[in-house]
């Protein structure tokens, strides 16, 4: 008897021991993570001077002259969110001096710049920093990572000979090395086209950020910035990279939100273009990428506009321009849009969404009807 409590005691002893240590080792690990959010917290104040940032971020074809991935990003640094705004490649804009073009030929005219300028223009966004990769970057980052899990969503079989374009991928979850990732982003030989590449290119960028996220890849982040950094034009210093890849380091992937920019495929001649909704194009600019801090009182999403991709598109807008949007739920379908309330949100609404009908409230409620549907 003695003999067994002996033991029962010394098994309950390795146990206590045991959640000892394990609170001790997670208590440290808060206390060394609060610490380094803290630090770059204080990186990122003294390398920007603001809390809202907006970036245009590109994936170049330096040798065509031309951009694959086109991206209005803005950074909230109070909150730790990320907004990615996809922008058509085949977006149809007027350029100073050149006419009309689409717009990943804007790179080969005036460089990122250029395309910066034109987004700003679209969108209504004051852009703080452009940031252009090349595919062997994208590659190597990957690459270094030691590759990247995707859930690749079809069978992709492609062969460009003139561009050396060869995509060979089997659908379904597998780890893909960086060459693989690239072609994976640049595939759209399918009835989607431009716009299920955006789409995989939200998935992947969703991916290395979640990857970089990784403890095991936390010290590997100075290397990784090393060695991508010869194929980046940037108007970023070293400093300022560092700093938001440290305030970032570890974000849940929900705090990283991607939509593209509404927008319609069209012909110009024998050119296949999109034409961008220019009314929400300049909403979304308004609600995500305003240098002023967003109202705080509680918006409800109420969508009667017949369409569940308009509702997201806006739930995840808001949200990630600092918005509280609590909740959204689908109406009847309706004519006329409106906002109701009278708080500072209904008010910041009905000027983001000009022409909208504003009725008096006690709770905020925007209400998307069929008047604010993209034009088709």
């Amino acid at each position: 008897m003695r003999v067994r409590r002996s033991a029962a005691l010394f098994v309950c002893v390795v146990v206590l021991l045991g959640l000892a240590a394990a609170a001790a080792f997670v208590f440290r690990n808060r206390i060394v993570e609060r610490v380094s959010l803290d630090l770059a917290d204080r990186d990122v104040a003294a390398a920007f001077h603001k809390r809202r940032l907006n970036f245009v971020v590109l994936g170049k074809q330096e040798d065509e002259g031309t951009t694959d991935t086109i991206i209005l990003a803005h950074a909230d640094l109070d909150r730790r969110i990320a907004t990615l705004i996809s922008i058509p490649r085949d977006t149809w804009v007027a350029v100073p001096g050149h006419g009309h073009m689409k717009i990943n030929s804007a790179y080969g005219v005036g460089g990122a710049a250029l395309t910066a300028r034109l987004i700003g223009q679209l969108t209504g966004a004051h852009v703080d920093a452009t940031l252009a990769i090349d595919p062997q970057g994208a590659k190597q980052l990957v690459d270094a990572m030691g590759g990247l899990n995707v859930d690749v969503e079809r069978n992709m079989d492609y062969d460009d000979n003139y561009g050396d374009l060869h995509i060979h991928l089997k659908k379904g979850e597998q780890y893909l090395t960086g060459g693989q990732v690239v072609e994976y982003m640049r595939f759209r030989n399918d009835a989607e086209s431009d716009f299920g590449r955006m789409r995989r290119q939200q998935q992947i960028l969703r991916e290395i950020v979640r990857e970089l996220g990784a403890p095991q890849n936390w010290l590997k982040i100075p290397r990784l910035l090393q060695l991508v950094r010869k194929d980046v034009t940037t108007t970023l210093n070293d400093s300022q990279l560092q700093a938001l890849v440290e305030l970032y380091r570890g974000v849940p992937s929900d705090d990283v939100r991607t939509f593209t920019l509404p927008g319609r495929p069209d012909f110009v001649g024998d050119a296949s273009v999109v034409i961008v909704d220019d009314r929400w194009a300049k909403i979304i600019g308004d609600v995500v990428c305003s240098q002023e801090e967003p109202p705080s009182d509680v918006v409800l999403v109420a969508n009667a506009s017949g369409t569940s991709e308009l509702a997201k598109t806006v739930v995840a807008a808001l949200r990630g321009g600092g918005w509280n949007v609590d909740s959204s739920i689908d109406e009847p379908t309706k004519a006329q849009s409106e906002v109701d309330g009278a708080g500072p949100a209904a008010h910041r609404l009905t000027t983001a969404f000009a022409g909208i009908r504003h009725r008096p409230g006690r709770d905020t409620v925007l209400r998307l009807g069929m008047d604010v549907l993209p034009n088709p």
